[in-house]
């Protein structure tokens, strides 16, 4: 298990969000919600009523099994060891029956599509129950990345609904709650989902088992798919079917009790003001989620960025005009009023960069064309616009900065990334044609990788290849990652006098589907050290295999 700090003591960050950045895929997820560049997480849970793998489990909620996923995670902490916490310990105890139903396997299965070397699977569990909580129209629970995974299951401390009281407010302060903490964080954790007659039997009856409804949910509220107060107003009001609260099994009634473990004035407070609810449960819910291990540093706050880069390319063109083909996009983020009513077709948006020298030139300029899929962010409006420039070869590129505005009369903005320009080498070049898997009765067997480096930097002193891929972990439904690193031997000359061409080749090895599998390409070159870093497996199929 991973060693925590006391909640309040978790350490934090204080430097800003510069693109790259390791935590850039993680920031796209959390950006983009659906259409283009869509991150990929928010289409689990959208719209909120949303049931797991797609729709196909009818009368669960993926979102409250998300965020009951984080709890009930984060409910190994303890406050006296320093043990426990969001640190994806769950992995390894969803046989427990503290952590019965299907919905615990489900959540991380579909999480592990997001897991990778630079997003571990602690990160993308609070993500997600970020995500969730807005898309359901709850509060804007802050971001920070950097959590650490554990290796072994934690504590079995997580509450349950036949405990009592007593029980219940121990467990809370082992994680450093108090009793309205407590009620809170209960509160809205229940505004979403309900109980499952599969998986508590003693407490829902098995009538509740139907075919539209073949786990048998009955509901905390009656917004089952809405982030609001009326877990509150229905139980102050004394109209609540929470089957937690007015069950005919009273042992299982454990939100009675909790709930009334202060005289019902958090309840109250709650069941008063809407908007007292949300704020309440978005500073519980993100002091739960920012538990972390003493030997860890959490980020800053992770935010959108006004202008970033995305999918960024540098090949060798194929023609004989000594070019280099730059690709990718710019995304455009903002929630001024500008933005929400910006046409994309008619901002201005232009790219100029510097040679390797860092020298700028009235030449080094292209315009950006918007792509013609649009884009949509739980946090305001996003756009995407298409790079295609032709960068002269014999000056390269160091770095590039974008200027913009919503409309054609509007006052362009300047971005430069904090002043530093967004940095971009190309000195060495990952060099897809070439680079391929072979395969071997229809399994991935030798993996070649092809790089080009600059012939006139100075001698190469070493080039590699470090391949990011995913294992199983025994015990755990969550994947490991693995890096394997190759060196690079040079192999010949290219198609410009300005590059040599990199091999290596390596072999992927027992790999699982889940995850994200990247690899990075470095090189020093005449002392200096540049990298291609965080790429997608890219590669195909070789020919004649």
């Amino acid at each position: 298990m991973l060693c925590l700090l006391p909640l309040s003591f978790f350490a934090v960050s204080t430097s800003a969000y510069i693109w790259p950045s390791p935590y850039d895929f993680l920031e796209d997820a959390y950006t983009v919600s659906a259409g283009f560049g869509d991150g990929g997480i928010v289409g689990g849970v959208d719209p909120c009523s949303l049931s797991p793998i797609g729709g196909r489990k009818p009368g669960r909620v993926a979102a409250a099994e998300w965020v009951r996923l984080a709890f009930h995670d984060a409910s190994t902490f303890d406050i006296h060891t320093g043990l426990g916490g969001v640190d994806a310990s769950i992995g390894f105890e969803t046989n427990r029956g503290q952590n019965i139903g299907a919905g615990m396997n489900d959540s991380l299965v579909f999480f592990g599509a997001f897991q990778s070397k630079t997003s571990s699977m602690a990160d993308v569990i609070a993500l997600s129950a970020i995500l969730a909580v807005k898309n359901c129209g709850g509060p804007s629970i802050p971001f920070r990345a950097g959590r650490l995974d554990a290796e072994a299951a934690g504590p079995e401390t997580v509450p349950e609904p036949q405990q009592d009281l007593a029980s219940h407010i121990a467990s809370f302060q082992n994680q450093g709650f108090n009793v309205s903490e407590m009620i809170t964080l209960v509160a809205c954790g229940h505004t979403l989902g309900g109980v499952h007659a599969v998986d508590f039997p003693l407490t829902i009856p098995p009538s509740a088992i139907t075919s539209s409804n073949p786990d048998g949910v009955v509901h905390f509220d009656d917004s089952v798919d809405s982030f609001d107060n009326h877990i509150a107003t229905q139980y102050v009001a004394g109209t609540s079917t929470n089957p937690l609260l007015v069950g005919a099994n009273t042992t299982t009634n454990s939100d009675a009790r909790i709930f009334a473990a202060d005289a019902n004035q958090t309840m109250q407070a709650f069941a008063a003001d809407p908007n007292y609810f949300k704020a309440q449960c978005g500073l519980l819910l993100e002091r739960m989620l920012n538990t972390v291990p003493s030997s860890v540093q959490l980020s800053d706050f992770i935010e959108p960025l006004p202008i970033k880069p995305f999918e960024l390319t540098l090949t060798l063109g194929g023609d004989s005009d000594g070019r280099l083909s730059m690709g990718g996009y710019i995304r455009v983020f903002g929630t001024s009023d500008a933005a929400k009513v910006a046409v994309p077709s008619q901002m201005p948006i232009t790219l100029s960069w510097k040679d390797m020298n860092g020298n700028a030139n009235t030449t080094y300029i292209t315009n950006l064309a918007a792509v013609s899929q649009t884009s949509s962010s739980l946090w305001g409006s996003v756009h995407f616009f298409e790079i295609n420039a032709a960068i002269d070869i014999r000056f390269g590129i160091s770095s590039f900065v974008v200027d913009w505005a919503y409309g054609q009369d509007a006052n362009p903005t300047h971005s430069d990334n904090g002043g530093q320009g967004f940095p971009l080498q190309s000195a060495v070049l990952f060099q897809p044609n070439g680079s391929c898997t072979k395969t071997i009765f229809g399994e991935p067997g030798n993996t070649t990788a092809l790089a080009l480096i600059r012939t006139d930097l100075g001698p190469v002193s070493t080039a590699y290849v470090d391949y990011t891929y995913n294992i199983n972990q025994v015990g755990s439904i969550s994947v490991k990652q693995v890096t394997t690193r190759t060196e690079m031997r040079r192999v010949g000359g290219s198609t410009s006098p300005w590059y040599d061409t990199y091999s290596a080749t390596f072999y992927k090895g027992p790999m699982t589907d889940e995850g994200r599998i990247t690899f990075d390409i470095v090189a020093v070159v005449g002392g200096k050290t540049f990298s291609v870093a965080n790429n997608p497996e890219i590669f195909t199929p070789c020919r004649g295999t």
